[in-house]
């Protein structure tokens, strides 16, 4: 397994709840069944997926294989056409305590 966070960004003009082009793709975005097209970007599984709507800001965490697939997901579903986008790899903080375990150790 491997975690990737999709953190996103918009201008308070291209928000879902200002603007009615990007409200009606979150909208349809909403409805679809993305389970079938995952596969194709070699993402096992969306984690969660958490917005922050006056920040403008939102982190879709995901199970996936390829940045670079993650990146392509982006882009061909549209999120983005009105969003800054930064994919970042991330750990659990099991991980960060376990790994800072072992440099005290060394």
């Amino acid at each position: 397994m491997a975690l990737y966070g999709i953190y996103g960004r918009h201008e308070i003009r291209d928000c879902p709840l200002n603007n009615a082009e990007s409200r009606k793709f979150v909208v349809e975005v909403g409805k679809r069944d993305m389970s079938s097209i995952l596969p194709k970007y070699k993402i096992n599984k969306i984690i969660g997926q958490y917005h922050s709507a006056l920040e403008h800001t939102y982190i879709w965490i995901l199970d996936a294989e390829d940045p670079h697939l993650i990146q392509q997901f982006v882009i061909e579903g549209g999120m983005a056409s009105f969003n800054e986008v930064k994919i970042v790899p991330l750990i659990t903080f099991d991980d960060v305590v376990r790994v800072a375990g072992k440099i005290d150790q060394n």
